[in-house]
Protein backbone atom coordinates (compact mmCIF):
# COMPACT_ATOMS: atom_id res chain seq x y z
CA UNK A 1 0.00 0.00 0.00
CA UNK A 2 1.11 3.06 -0.88
CA UNK A 3 1.88 5.57 2.19
CA UNK A 4 2.52 9.32 1.96
CA UNK A 5 3.48 11.82 4.63
CA UNK A 6 3.72 15.54 4.93
CA UNK A 7 5.39 17.88 7.21
CA UNK A 8 3.25 19.08 9.83
CA UNK A 9 2.82 23.12 9.59
CA UNK A 10 4.56 23.15 6.20
CA UNK A 11 1.86 24.58 4.54
CA UNK A 12 2.24 22.77 1.74
CA UNK A 13 0.02 19.83 1.03
CA UNK A 14 -2.97 19.30 2.63
CA UNK A 15 -2.54 16.33 4.58
CA UNK A 16 -6.35 15.06 4.65
CA UNK A 17 -5.45 15.09 0.70
CA UNK A 18 -2.60 13.15 0.49
CA UNK A 19 -2.16 10.97 3.15
CA UNK A 20 -3.36 7.31 2.71
CA UNK A 21 -2.66 6.53 6.32
CA UNK A 22 -2.44 9.21 9.21
CA UNK A 23 0.66 10.22 10.99
CA UNK A 24 0.59 11.06 14.44
CA UNK A 25 3.84 12.76 14.17
CA UNK A 26 3.07 15.08 11.21
CA UNK A 27 -0.69 14.71 11.37
CA UNK A 28 -1.58 18.28 10.05
CA UNK A 29 -1.03 21.01 7.25
CA UNK A 30 -3.97 23.54 5.97
CA UNK A 31 -6.50 21.65 3.65
CA UNK A 32 -5.52 22.75 0.20
CA UNK A 33 -5.47 19.94 -2.43
CA UNK A 34 -1.87 19.32 -3.70
CA UNK A 35 -0.49 19.79 -7.08
CA UNK A 36 0.07 16.88 -8.97
CA UNK A 37 3.23 15.30 -8.96
CA UNK A 38 6.39 15.47 -10.69
CA UNK A 39 6.57 12.39 -12.09
CA UNK A 40 5.03 8.80 -12.03
CA UNK A 41 3.41 7.74 -8.51
CA UNK A 42 3.30 9.95 -5.74
CA UNK A 43 6.80 10.19 -6.03
CA UNK A 44 9.58 12.13 -7.29
CA UNK A 45 11.88 11.61 -9.93
CA UNK A 46 15.28 13.10 -10.90
CA UNK A 47 17.55 12.82 -13.59
CA UNK A 48 21.37 12.59 -12.64
CA UNK A 49 24.27 11.35 -15.01
CA UNK A 50 26.41 8.46 -13.56
CA UNK A 51 29.89 8.18 -15.14
CA UNK A 52 32.66 5.64 -14.83
CA UNK A 53 34.36 2.93 -16.81
CA UNK A 54 31.23 0.36 -15.73
CA UNK A 55 29.24 2.65 -17.25
CA UNK A 56 27.73 1.11 -20.81
CA UNK A 57 30.44 2.48 -23.29
CA UNK A 58 33.58 2.82 -21.25
CA UNK A 59 36.50 1.10 -21.10
CA UNK A 60 39.60 0.64 -19.35
CA UNK A 61 41.12 4.09 -18.42
CA UNK A 62 37.92 5.82 -20.03
CA UNK A 63 34.83 6.99 -18.86
CA UNK A 64 31.31 6.35 -20.26
CA UNK A 65 28.70 8.32 -19.25
CA UNK A 66 25.09 7.82 -19.81
CA UNK A 67 21.36 9.62 -17.84
CA UNK A 68 19.68 7.58 -15.18
CA UNK A 69 16.56 8.56 -13.84
CA UNK A 70 16.89 8.28 -9.47
CA UNK A 71 13.61 7.88 -7.21
CA UNK A 72 13.54 11.02 -4.80
CA UNK A 73 11.59 9.29 -1.67
CA UNK A 74 11.32 13.06 0.01
CA UNK A 75 10.85 15.96 -1.96
CA UNK A 76 9.35 19.65 -1.91
CA UNK A 77 6.57 20.99 -2.95
CA UNK A 78 4.17 23.99 -3.60
CA UNK A 79 1.56 25.37 -1.46
CA UNK A 80 0.32 28.66 0.02
CA UNK A 81 1.39 31.95 -1.53
CA UNK A 82 2.98 34.11 1.27
CA UNK A 83 -0.71 36.32 1.05
CA UNK A 84 -3.03 33.51 1.28
CA UNK A 85 -0.90 32.23 4.33
CA UNK A 86 -1.51 35.48 6.06
CA UNK A 87 -4.90 35.49 5.47
CA UNK A 88 -5.48 32.17 6.74
CA UNK A 89 -3.84 32.48 9.55
CA UNK A 90 -5.21 36.07 10.33
CA UNK A 91 -8.55 35.32 9.82
CA UNK A 92 -8.84 32.89 12.64
CA UNK A 93 -9.49 29.48 10.26
CA UNK A 94 -5.95 28.73 10.55
CA UNK A 95 -6.97 27.84 14.29
CA UNK A 96 -10.20 26.65 13.81
CA UNK A 97 -8.86 24.36 11.55
CA UNK A 98 -5.65 23.11 13.94
CA UNK A 99 -8.05 21.87 16.39
CA UNK A 100 -11.06 20.39 14.19
CA UNK A 101 -8.09 18.13 13.11
CA UNK A 102 -6.84 17.37 16.70
CA UNK A 103 -4.00 19.75 16.62
CA UNK A 104 -4.81 20.76 19.55
CA UNK A 105 -3.26 17.77 21.69
CA UNK A 106 0.14 19.05 20.64
CA UNK A 107 -0.53 22.72 21.66
CA UNK A 108 -1.67 25.88 20.80
CA UNK A 109 -1.37 26.54 16.74
CA UNK A 110 1.58 28.27 15.84
CA UNK A 111 2.20 29.89 12.21
CA UNK A 112 5.32 30.10 10.92
CA UNK A 113 7.83 32.87 12.02
CA UNK A 114 8.25 36.17 10.10
CA UNK A 115 4.99 34.73 7.72
CA UNK A 116 3.87 38.53 8.07
CA UNK A 117 6.53 39.86 5.97
CA UNK A 118 4.79 37.78 3.09
CA UNK A 119 1.24 39.26 4.22
CA UNK A 120 1.53 40.57 0.38
CA UNK A 121 2.89 38.51 -2.05
CA UNK A 122 0.47 36.42 -4.29
CA UNK A 123 3.44 35.71 -6.48
CA UNK A 124 6.06 33.36 -3.85
CA UNK A 125 5.42 30.15 -1.91
CA UNK A 126 5.28 28.19 1.35
CA UNK A 127 7.33 24.93 0.41
CA UNK A 128 7.05 21.84 2.70
CA UNK A 129 8.23 18.43 2.24
CA UNK A 130 6.55 15.19 1.79
CA UNK A 131 7.27 12.33 1.71
CA UNK A 132 6.09 8.42 -0.22
CA UNK A 133 7.02 5.37 0.80
CA UNK A 134 6.75 3.97 -2.79
CA UNK A 135 10.59 1.96 -3.06
CA UNK A 136 9.85 1.01 0.20
CA UNK A 137 9.01 -2.64 1.22
CA UNK A 138 8.98 -1.96 5.45
CA UNK A 139 6.79 0.93 6.64
CA UNK A 140 8.46 1.00 9.42
CA UNK A 141 11.77 1.89 7.53
CA UNK A 142 9.64 4.33 5.67
CA UNK A 143 8.25 6.14 8.84
CA UNK A 144 12.04 6.28 9.99
CA UNK A 145 13.44 7.15 7.50
CA UNK A 146 10.72 9.95 6.31
CA UNK A 147 11.07 11.16 10.49
CA UNK A 148 14.49 11.91 10.37
CA UNK A 149 14.07 13.44 6.80
CA UNK A 150 10.89 16.06 8.23
CA UNK A 151 13.17 16.84 11.53
CA UNK A 152 15.93 17.75 8.81
CA UNK A 153 13.90 20.06 6.46
CA UNK A 154 11.60 22.79 7.40
CA UNK A 155 9.12 24.57 5.41
CA UNK A 156 10.86 27.69 3.56
CA UNK A 157 9.50 30.40 1.61
CA UNK A 158 10.55 30.51 -1.94
CA UNK A 159 9.75 34.16 -3.59
CA UNK A 160 8.72 33.99 -7.38
CA UNK A 161 12.09 33.93 -9.42
CA UNK A 162 13.93 31.96 -6.80
CA UNK A 163 14.31 27.91 -7.50
CA UNK A 164 13.08 26.27 -4.56
CA UNK A 165 14.67 24.02 -2.58
CA UNK A 166 16.06 20.20 -3.66
CA UNK A 167 16.66 18.30 -1.35
CA UNK A 168 19.49 16.06 -1.00
CA UNK A 169 19.26 12.51 -2.66
CA UNK A 170 19.82 9.45 -0.23
CA UNK A 171 23.19 7.82 -1.01
CA UNK A 172 21.21 4.57 -0.85
CA UNK A 173 19.18 6.02 -4.09
CA UNK A 174 22.25 6.62 -5.50
CA UNK A 175 23.83 3.46 -4.73
CA UNK A 176 21.53 1.38 -6.35
CA UNK A 177 21.37 4.28 -9.90
CA UNK A 178 24.94 3.18 -9.87
CA UNK A 179 24.78 -0.86 -9.52
CA UNK A 180 21.89 -0.94 -12.25
CA UNK A 181 24.15 1.28 -13.98
CA UNK A 182 27.51 -0.81 -13.80
CA UNK A 183 27.75 -3.08 -16.56
CA UNK A 184 30.16 -5.72 -16.83
CA UNK A 185 32.11 -7.32 -19.85
CA UNK A 186 31.04 -10.52 -21.45
CA UNK A 187 33.97 -13.26 -20.63
CA UNK A 188 36.15 -13.68 -24.50
CA UNK A 189 38.41 -16.66 -23.55
CA UNK A 190 41.28 -17.99 -25.40
CA UNK A 191 42.95 -21.54 -24.82
CA UNK A 192 45.83 -23.68 -25.39
CA UNK A 193 46.45 -26.14 -27.41
CA UNK A 194 45.41 -24.50 -30.83
CA UNK A 195 46.06 -27.58 -33.19
CA UNK A 196 46.36 -26.50 -37.04
CA UNK A 197 44.45 -29.44 -38.18
CA UNK A 198 41.75 -28.51 -36.36
CA UNK A 199 41.09 -25.25 -37.33
CA UNK A 200 42.62 -23.08 -34.30
CA UNK A 201 40.64 -26.01 -31.93
CA UNK A 202 41.59 -28.47 -29.15
CA UNK A 203 42.32 -32.20 -28.72
CA UNK A 204 40.35 -34.66 -27.62
CA UNK A 205 41.59 -36.23 -23.64
CA UNK A 206 44.31 -32.89 -23.89
CA UNK A 207 44.25 -30.65 -20.91
CA UNK A 208 43.15 -27.32 -22.49
CA UNK A 209 44.16 -24.29 -20.88
CA UNK A 210 41.61 -21.77 -20.74
CA UNK A 211 41.74 -17.73 -20.16
CA UNK A 212 39.66 -14.36 -19.87
CA UNK A 213 41.79 -12.53 -22.25
CA UNK A 214 39.92 -9.07 -21.50
CA UNK A 215 42.33 -8.97 -17.94
CA UNK A 216 41.06 -4.84 -16.98
CA UNK A 217 39.02 -6.98 -13.99
CA UNK A 218 37.82 -3.72 -11.95
CA UNK A 219 35.26 -1.27 -12.83
CA UNK A 220 33.54 1.54 -11.46
CA UNK A 221 30.42 3.67 -11.53
CA UNK A 222 29.66 7.20 -10.19
CA UNK A 223 26.38 8.60 -9.21
CA UNK A 224 26.42 12.12 -7.91
CA UNK A 225 23.01 14.25 -7.21
CA UNK A 226 21.99 16.87 -3.93
CA UNK A 227 25.90 16.58 -2.72
CA UNK A 228 26.61 13.29 -2.44
CA UNK A 229 28.98 11.40 -5.08
CA UNK A 230 28.32 7.67 -4.48
CA UNK A 231 30.88 5.26 -6.20
CA UNK A 232 30.66 1.10 -6.44
CA UNK A 233 33.36 -0.37 -6.94
CA UNK A 234 33.61 -3.89 -8.59
CA UNK A 235 36.53 -6.74 -9.39
CA UNK A 236 36.76 -9.78 -10.78
CA UNK A 237 36.72 -12.71 -8.21
CA UNK A 238 36.79 -15.69 -10.47
CA UNK A 239 35.52 -17.41 -13.32
CA UNK A 240 34.27 -20.46 -14.35
CA UNK A 241 34.36 -22.55 -17.84
CA UNK A 242 32.10 -25.89 -18.67
CA UNK A 243 31.59 -27.65 -21.64
CA UNK A 244 28.77 -30.32 -22.00
CA UNK A 245 31.85 -32.77 -23.13
CA UNK A 246 33.86 -31.54 -21.09
CA UNK A 247 32.70 -30.75 -17.07
CA UNK A 248 34.18 -27.61 -15.91
CA UNK A 249 36.89 -25.99 -14.28
CA UNK A 250 37.05 -22.89 -11.17
CA UNK A 251 39.81 -20.60 -12.82
CA UNK A 252 40.52 -18.11 -9.99
CA UNK A 253 41.49 -14.47 -11.17
CA UNK A 254 40.29 -15.36 -15.13
CA UNK A 255 43.12 -18.13 -15.09
CA UNK A 256 46.52 -17.79 -16.12
CA UNK A 257 47.36 -16.79 -19.77
CA UNK A 258 49.29 -19.73 -21.46
CA UNK A 259 52.83 -19.37 -21.69
CA UNK A 260 56.32 -21.69 -21.38
CA UNK A 261 56.29 -22.55 -17.74
CA UNK A 262 52.86 -21.11 -16.93
CA UNK A 263 51.21 -23.14 -14.03
CA UNK A 264 47.58 -22.26 -13.56
CA UNK A 265 44.53 -24.43 -12.91
CA UNK A 266 42.08 -23.17 -15.38
CA UNK A 267 42.02 -26.27 -17.82
CA UNK A 268 39.37 -28.69 -19.06
CA UNK A 269 39.74 -32.09 -20.97
CA UNK A 270 37.39 -32.71 -24.07
CA UNK A 271 36.28 -36.52 -24.02
CA UNK A 272 34.95 -36.52 -27.35
CA UNK A 273 35.27 -34.34 -29.91
CA UNK A 274 32.66 -32.25 -32.02
CA UNK A 275 30.42 -33.47 -34.45
CA UNK A 276 31.93 -33.47 -38.09
CA UNK A 277 32.83 -30.22 -39.54
CA UNK A 278 31.48 -28.07 -35.89
CA UNK A 279 32.00 -27.51 -32.75
CA UNK A 280 31.42 -27.53 -28.82
CA UNK A 281 29.99 -24.61 -27.24
CA UNK A 282 32.13 -23.28 -24.40
CA UNK A 283 30.71 -21.24 -21.57
CA UNK A 284 32.59 -18.86 -19.45
CA UNK A 285 30.70 -17.43 -15.91
CA UNK A 286 32.64 -14.82 -14.85
CA UNK A 287 31.53 -13.51 -10.53
CA UNK A 288 32.31 -10.05 -9.47
CA UNK A 289 32.13 -8.88 -5.92
CA UNK A 290 31.23 -4.80 -5.40
CA UNK A 291 31.68 -2.14 -2.74
CA UNK A 292 30.31 1.35 -2.24
CA UNK A 293 31.90 4.61 -0.72
CA UNK A 294 30.10 8.24 -0.17
CA UNK A 295 31.85 10.89 -0.96
CA UNK A 296 35.04 9.01 -0.79
CA UNK A 297 33.98 7.14 2.98
CA UNK A 298 33.74 2.97 2.20
CA UNK A 299 30.03 1.30 3.53
CA UNK A 300 31.40 -1.92 2.55
CA UNK A 301 29.82 -4.38 0.12
CA UNK A 302 26.88 -3.51 -2.00
CA UNK A 303 23.39 -5.52 -0.30
CA UNK A 304 22.70 -7.19 -3.63
CA UNK A 305 25.48 -9.44 -5.31
CA UNK A 306 26.54 -8.20 -8.69
CA UNK A 307 24.54 -10.73 -11.39
CA UNK A 308 27.62 -12.76 -13.26
CA UNK A 309 28.39 -12.24 -16.99
CA UNK A 310 28.62 -14.95 -19.09
CA UNK A 311 29.71 -15.66 -23.11
CA UNK A 312 29.76 -18.76 -24.84
CA UNK A 313 32.68 -19.57 -27.24
CA UNK A 314 32.77 -22.53 -30.12
CA UNK A 315 35.79 -24.47 -30.33
CA UNK A 316 36.29 -27.00 -32.66
CA UNK A 317 37.15 -30.21 -30.93
CA UNK A 318 39.15 -33.00 -33.07
CA UNK A 319 40.52 -36.57 -32.45
CA UNK A 320 44.24 -37.72 -33.94
CA UNK A 321 44.79 -40.86 -34.85
CA UNK A 322 47.75 -42.80 -34.99
CA UNK A 323 48.84 -45.82 -36.96
CA UNK A 324 51.63 -47.94 -35.63
CA UNK A 325 53.79 -50.08 -37.99
CA UNK A 326 56.33 -52.68 -37.04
Amino acid sequence: MLTARTLAGAVAIGALALLTVSSTAFAWDPPKPPPPPTTGGQGHTVTITVVGTGVKGGSAGKAGRAPVVVYSPCWMTAGYTGKEYYEWVSSGEANRDWYHQSGGANGPFKPKPGYEKYKDDDKGHWYGGSCSSEGFEDLKEFFAFSDKWFAEHESVYVPVGVEPPVPPIPPEVLREAATKAMTLPEPKIDWNPKVKEAAGGTLVNFDTWVWLTDRNTNRYVEATAGGNTVRVDAALESMTVSAPNAGSADCKDGGVPYAAGATGECAITFTSSSPTGGTSPVRATTQWSATWSVDGTTQGPIPDPLAPATDVTNIAVREIEAIGTR
